[in-house]
């Protein structure tokens, strides 16, 4: 058990690969064992011209599914099989004009009510999305400007009141 406890999990050497096929560097994830065979790793770096955080977590060493943290977006259930095209298609799907064609974020009404940006990132023939409060303007990083698009409402993603 110790020596699996420091062994990297699979799920995380296929996340580094996918950071540094992106551009990160130096992108080896610190992975630590938590409590009753829950796991955690992370790294923060450069990547997509921004300072990016990314976490993984998981029940267990041979979790199938896993809970992606990026930045403020928390992305829940996602595949292992899937984690690394995730963080590909965040991150790398640009068209010859610079516009998003694979992940993105738009404005949405949650409950008809609340104002909140979606990130919608498609995998193969699975679809993952995380959801949020807008935050100001000042406060995107790069990578999201990059995947914004327009909705009926303003590209900036927010909502008219």
């Amino acid at each position: 058990m110790a020596s699996q406890r420091n062994t990297k999990l699979p799920v995380v050497t296929e996340a580094e690969q996918a950071v540094r096929s992106a551009g990160g560097q130096r992108a080896t994830f610190h992975q630590r064992h938590v409590r009753r065979g829950n796991w955690f790793a992370d790294w923060a770096g450069r990547l997509g011209g921004s300072d990016v955080y990314i976490g993984i977590t998981g029940k267990e060493p041979t979790a199938r599914k896993v809970r992606l943290l990026l930045d403020d977006w928390i992305f829940e259930d996602v595949s292992t099989k899937d984690l690394g095209g995730v963080l590909t298609e965040i991150f790398s799907t640009r068209d010859s004009t610079g516009a998003p064609h694979g992940a993105t974020i738009k404005a949405k009404r949650l409950y008809l009510l609340f104002p909140a940006q979606v990130l919608k990132v498609p995998v193969g023939r699975s679809r993952y999305s995380a959801t949020r409060k807008p935050p100001p303007d000042a406060d995107l990083s790069p990578w999201e400007r990059a995947l914004l698009v327009e909705s009926d409402h303003s590209a900036r993603g927010r909502l008219p009141d």
